[in-house]
């Protein structure tokens, strides 16, 4: 039976550097919660510039939860990719086959208690507000064509108050919280590894 394990958290907390780092110690398939995200035709009024997409409902959380259930019996499925410039999902899928171990990264993951179920390891990575902010304001700018204003302008409006309200109470259910310093790096995201290893066993 192949092990699932969540990685959760704020966006810009730095997930996805431990799970690529943790997948690579495992050698796991990795796969992103937001590839999960519902096509924009799933609206029938959808404006990128006021979409709330830091509510757990923006996520197809049905079909993630039917895919892990086919990872725990060690089975393949074919995950939707999501267009997160254009916001729509790839005619294309991405055909997965879990081994051993799959890692699971995303910040609604343990959100409601039918998918909080699917996973053997829950780990919850904190990093101040202010971290988050400046990794997303980064990110967005530099590689999703973003302007600082629209980011800050989305931050405020959806992100931290959805932070407050969904992300953050996962911590309650986490089994691991490991906490993300202002210079994370690959050598910190080992020692994190290290632990989530040890947690494993």
């Amino acid at each position: 039976m192949t092990r699932i394990i969540a990685i959760t958290g704020g966006s810009g907390a730095g997930k996805s550097m431990l799970a690529r780092a943790l997948a690579v110690k495992l050698d796991a398939a990795l796969i992103a919660e937001d590839d999960y995200y519902r096509c924009r035709s799933f609206y029938p009024n959808f404006d990128a510039e006021t979409h709330n997409f830091d509510a757990p409902d923006a996520k197809e959380h049905d079909l993630l939860r039917e895919h892990l259930t086919l990872a725990r019996e060690g089975r393949a499925f074919d995950k939707p990719l999501y267009d997160l410039a254009d916001h729509s999902r790839r005619s294309e899928t991405e055909r997965v086959a879990p081994g051993a171990a799959l890692i699971v990264e995303g910040i609604h993951l343990l959100t409601s208690p039918a998918l909080r179920a699917l996973f053997d390891l829950k780990v919850f990575v904190a990093a101040d507000e202010a971290l988050r902010l400046g990794r997303r304001m980064i990110r967005d700018v530099e590689t999703r064509d973003r302007s600082a204003h629209s980011v800050l302008a989305q931050f405020f409006a959806n992100v931290r108050p959805m932070h407050d309200l969904h992300v953050e109470p996962q911590r309650a259910y986490a089994d691991l919280v490991l906490n993300s310093p202002a210079d994370a790096n690959p050598a910190h995201a080992e020692a994190d590894v290290r632990r989530i290893l040890a947690a494993l066993r």
